[in-house]
């Protein structure tokens, strides 16, 4: 690990006892794809999902390759085990060119969970990319629902938030949520949209 908020290699950043890796080659997208396994097997509850034939979980969302419009990182730090630099989390980011940014994913190792890795993560991302940015969540996920809302209220640079539903295509399902931070913000960090 190298030393708080230093640039470690090209395109790692490590910040409060984190190294956030930008995934650009090959071996960092397959890393990604094995993560983003994890983080559908602890949506399946919420999403009523299965794996699919193959045993995989759905990988909708997941980038696969170079694209100007998205930046995936890995969170890493080293294993209790070998002291190699591991990933504990992934945070994925999509509209970088046209903007606002919305956080496709964010996913944080079930044993560091609680410690404030997923708000560090997700914060050295956006700060890597400043601008308007959207989450959105399910409506039964309320684990989500508490991390998003609380990590609006810290995120430096949001005045305040709403938070709007979102339809859902498919039938019989809740809306969504989604957090629309604000520069200004209509009234105080936490707003509500109507009807919620």
């Amino acid at each position: 690990m190298s030393a708080e908020g230093t640039e470690a290699t090209e395109g790692t950043v490590s910040t409060e006892g984190i190294d956030l890796r930008l995934v650009v080659d090959d071996a960092d997208h397959r890393v990604l794809a094995r993560l983003w396994q994890l983080l559908r097997h602890d949506l399946a509850t919420v999403v009523r999902g299965l794996p699919y034939a193959d045993g995989r979980y759905s990988t909708r969302g997941l980038p696969t390759g170079e694209d100007a419009d998205v930046a995936a990182y890995l969170a890493l730090q080293p294993h209790p085990a070998t002291g190699e630099a591991a990933p504990v989390g992934f945070v994925v980011l999509d509209g970088l060119v046209a903007g606002p940014i919305h956080i496709v994913a964010a996913w944080v190792s079930p044993v560091v969970r609680g410690g404030g890795l997923g708000g560090r993560m997700v914060t050295a991302a956006l700060a890597r990319h400043p601008g308007p940015w959207t989450v959105a969540w399910q409506h039964d996920n309320t684990a989500a629902a508490w991390f998003w809302r609380r990590l609006a209220d810290d995120l430096p640079g949001v005045a305040g938030w709403r938070e709007e539903r979102v339809p859902v295509p498919k039938p019989g399902a809740p809306d969504d949520h989604r957090i629309v931070p604000s520069a200004d913000g209509p009234g105080s960090k936490g707003a509500v949209g109507a009807g919620l």
